[in-house]
C-alpha cells in the first residue's frame, strides 16, 4: 500500500509495507532556528531522527541531512522521555523498505505523538530540505508559521507540513533550455576542479540559476537573490550550494567570466564595455577577477588568438558560449543573454 503526502509543495510517496529490524534513535534540536512556544518556556525545536540500525554512521547522516549547526541527542531504545517530548516530527530514513514497517510507523506515532515523514536514498536530500523550510517556516518572508504538531494518524503528515511552494517572480526573464556544465577550476576545497550540477532537484535553486543566466549583467547578489524566491540569505546559500555543488557567489562570477571571454573577441567594444556588458561595477573589479579566474588579464586574453585559459570550454558540451538561436527573438541569442 502507498500513502500520497505533499510536504512543502511536493508529492511524497510513504511505503507503509511492514518492515523488521532496530532502528536507531536520535532528538534533532535546531539551535539557529525560531524557537517553538511550549507552555511557559521558548524551546528549541527538535525531531525525533530514525534510521536503521544497520547504518554504521547515524549521527554523520544527521549533519548530513540538517547541517553542523545541530544538537544530537541519542535515545536509548527509542522510549518516549522528558527529551522526545515536544517532537516537531519524526523524520524516518529507510534506504530500502524492509518488512513489517507500517507496524514501525504506528509504533513511533504512537511514542512520540507527532508526524512520521519517511525519506529514501533517492529523495532524503529533498526530504531534508523540506524539514527545515518547515522548522524555520516563521523566519521565510510572507510564509505562515507552522502549525503545531498533531496526534498522530494516516493524514497526520499531510495536515501539519502542507505548505505551497514559495511564489517566484513571473514578471522577470528565465533563461530557457538546458542549464549549461559551468566549470570553476581550482574551485574545490583542495584545488579541484568543481562542475556545477545541472540535474537540480528543487525549484528555487533552479530558478536562480535560470535567473542569472539570462540577467548576469544585472545588479545581483545573494540577498537579492534569497528575497526573490522567499527564503533567508543563510538558507538560499546553503540550498544552493547543496543543488549545484558551488557557491552562488562562485556561480554568478564564473557565468560573467565566460561571457566576458565571449565578448572579448568582438572587438568592437572596449574592456571596459565588456566590464559593464557582465555586471562588473568596475573596470578594476572586473581585471581582477578576469585574472584570478583566467590567469591572464583580459586585454592579454583578447590580444592571443586563441587562447587556452584555465576555463577554456571543450566543444563536446553546452556552455555560456553556446548559441540557441531557436528561442531569440532577433535571431542571434547566446546564453546568458536568452530569455
Amino acid at each position: 500500500m502507498e500513502r500520497l503526502s505533499r510536504v512543502g509543495g511536493t508529492v511524497v510517496k510513504t511505503r507503509l509495507e511492514p518492515i523488521e529490524g532496530a532502528w536507531n534513535s536520535f532528538i534533532v534540536e535546531f539551535p539557529s532556528y525560531p524557537r517553538q512556544r511550549r507552555g511557559d518556556l521558548d524551546a528549541l525545536q527538535k525531531i525525533v531522527f530514525l534510521c536503521d540500525a544497520s547504518e554504521k554512521s547515524a549521527p554523520e547522516l544527521c549533519f548530513a541531512f540538517f547541517g553542523p549547526q545541530i544538537l544530537l541527542h541519542p535515545v536509548p531504545g527509542g522510549e518516549a522521555s522528558e527529551r522526545t517530548e515536544g517532537a516537531r516530527l519524526i523524520f524516518v530514513y529507510a534506504a530500502e523498505i524492509p518488512a513489517d514497517f507500517k507496524a514501525s510507523l504506528e509504533l513511533f506515532q504512537d511514542r512520540y505523538n507527532a508526524p512520521v515523514l519517511v525519506a529514501q536514498r533517492t529523495n532524503v536530500q529533498k526530504s531534508a530540505q523540506h524539514v527545515l523550510e518547515f522548522l524555520q517556516g516563521a523566519a521565510i518572508p510572507g510564509r505562515p508559521a507552522p502549525a503545531p504538531h498533531a496526534a498522530a494518524g494516516p493524514e497526520a503528515l499531510g495536515a501539519t507540513l502542507e505548505t505551497a511552494p514559495a511564489p517566484l517572480p513571473t514578471d522577470v526573464a528565465l533563461w530557457e533550455g538546458e542549464l549549461p556544465q559551468v566549470v570553476l577550476e581550482h574551485g574545490g576545497e583542495h584545488g579541484e576542479v568543481v562542475v556545477a550540477t545541472v540535474e537540480i532537484q528543487d525549484y528555487r535553486a533552479e530558478y536562480a540559476c535560470r535567473y542569472v543566466l539570462q540577467n548576469y549583467k544585472e545588479n545581483i547578489n545573494r540577498d537579492r537573490m534569497a528575497h526573490m524566491v522567499s527564503l533567508s540569505p543563510g538558507y538560499f546559500s546553503n540550498l544552493f550550494r547543496v543543488e549545484t555543488g558551488m557557491s552562488f557567489s562562485d556561480y554568478l562570477i564564473q557565468i560573467r567570466i565566460d561571457n566576458a571571454k565571449r565578448l572579448l573577441r568582438r572587438f568592437d567594444l572596449s574592456v571596459e564595455e565588456v566590464s559593464k556588458e557582465c555586471g562588473f561595477n568596475s573596470l578594476a573589479h572586473f581585471s581582477r577577477t578576469f585574472k584570478d579566474r583566467c590567469g591572464v588579464p583580459p586585454l592579454k586574453f583578447r590580444k592571443t588568438p586563441n587562447h587556452e585559459s584555465p576555463n577554456h570550454e571543450s566543444p563536446n558540451h553546452e556552455s555560456p558560449n553556446h548559441e540557441s538561436p531557436s528561442h531569440d527573438p532577433h535571431g542571434q541569442k547566446e546564453m546568458g543573454q536568452a530569455g
